[in-house]
């Protein structure tokens, strides 16, 4: 009688250890998700800031430009040079845009350390998104803010 108390004692233990180990291990994965969701955003937004031809100086203060998937843009001509990366847009697992923000051309800002008679300036947000909760993966939207100094003509 009493192994049989040992024995049903231990068995509750065990099942009380594997029920908190499955909870470990789903919040282990929630967090690789997020982090994997992020990582993936930053190097699309990275590699739009890094291709010179996504940021354009065209259109007025609210020009959008973006890959497929997104709405509500004035061009689908936002191209990924990173095979991964364009492989994942084609999939619309991530998607970005690039707006035109601030007025058409202005003097840079002073901390630039530029001839400020020689340049004007536009400015640009990029947000990338990668949105993978269908399938458990996670979601993350990032914005950047890019300054670009253009000649005076």
């Amino acid at each position: 009688m009493i192994s049989l108390i040992f024995l049903i004692a231990i068995t509750v233990l065990a099942i009380s250890s594997m029920r908190s180990s499955n909870i470990s291990l789903r919040m282990a994965q929630n967090e690789e998700s997020q982090v994997a969701a992020m990582q993936a955003a930053q190097a699309l937004a990275d590699a739009i800031v890094a291709d010179p031809n996504s940021t354009l100086v065209v259109g007025q203060s609210g020009y959008t430009t973006c890959t497929t998937g997104e709405v509500n843009c004035d061009s689908y001509a936002l191209a990924v040079g990173d095979q991964t990366l364009a492989t994942a847009v084609s999939y619309n697992y991530i998607s970005a845009r690039v707006e035109r923000t601030g007025a058409i051309f202005r003097p840079p800002p002073r901390i630039v350390e530029s001839s400020i008679d020689k340049f004007t300036s536009a400015s640009f947000r990029v947000t990338a998104t990668y949105d993978r909760t269908a399938d458990g993966l996670g979601y993350r939207q990032i914005s950047e803010g890019v300054l670009i100094l253009v000649p005076k003509q």
